[in-house]
């Protein structure tokens, strides 16, 4: 074995002691600043550039084709519907992983359009309608609860709801249904949301302790499937008005 000349040894000694004894380095001082961005801002062509070739990904994919609308679809209270398309989406994909599911309930902010004209849908058109990630969460909900979550959605003047209907009156819901059938205090019925109202967002703390199951399914992404396969059908998307919420007379 070849030894170390002492030059050698020095240098290695040197190297050694710088390294082992660097000091961690923290963060001293922060500061921020808010800059406003306008369309009259210029472009900046070097990140255009840099940015191209994923705008062209993205733009290929969000103008892909899904199916088709054959009527106006449109955002209203106490029912509309978007808001029955999107909660029957919610169903069916709940469906699919539990049969038991008997009820599917969406929360009316989250629909981010108000308006879809009759014609094709495409990918980027869903993204508009539910931009954010929520994942679908199927909660084990008493008869009781599910009473009071029916009153929590009168009081936000309607929410977008698949195999339940009410009508308000007195500002309580009344005549709760599930499925046809009166609602049981006794029974613990299975109904789709997103993870969002399940955690208790839209003060809906009363969800927060119940059992749940989460999915890894986009509330997005199962509005996406549902108008696939109308199509693979060739069927268009065509929801009506059910009077699932309406209004005592």
């Amino acid at each position: 074995m070849k030894l170390l000349q002492p030059l050698q040894f020095l240098i290695l000694f040197c190297f050694l002691i710088a390294t082992g004894c660097h000091k961690p380095l923290y963060i001293q001082e922060r500061s921020t600043q808010l800059y406003t961005v306008s369309k009259t801002d210029p472009v900046d062509s070097a990140i255009v550039k840099m940015l191209a070739p994923y705008k062209i990904g993205v733009d290929t994919q969000m103008q892909t084709i899904l199916g088709r609308t054959d009527i106006p679809l449109t955002k209203a209270q106490p029912e509309s519907t978007l808001g029955n398309f999107m909660a029957d989406a919610q169903m069916v994909a709940a469906k699919k992983i539990d049969n038991k599911v008997v009820g599917s309930v969406m929360n009316y902010g989250g629909i981010r359009l108000s308006y879809i004209a009759p014609g094709i849908l495409t990918r980027g058109k869903m993204y508009e309608l539910m931009p954010f990630d929520n994942m679908l969460t199927i909660v084990d909900v008493p008869g009781e609860v599910l009473k009071q979550f029916c009153n929590h959605m009168v009081r936000y003047k309607g929410w977008p709801i698949s195999g339940i209907s009410y009508v308000i009156k007195d500002k309580e819901a009344t005549n709760i249904l599930i499925n046809g059938s009166p609602i049981n205090d006794h029974i613990v019925y299975k109904i789709a949301m997103s993870d969002y109202i399940a955690r208790g967002g839209d003060n809906c703390d009363f969800l927060s302790p119940l059992r749940k199951r989460f999915t890894t399914i986009f509330v997005r992404d199962a509005m996406i499937e549902y108008v696939m396969e109308l199509e693979k059908q060739n069927k268009p998307l065509h929801p009506n008005l059910e009077n699932r919420i309406q209004y005592a007379e």
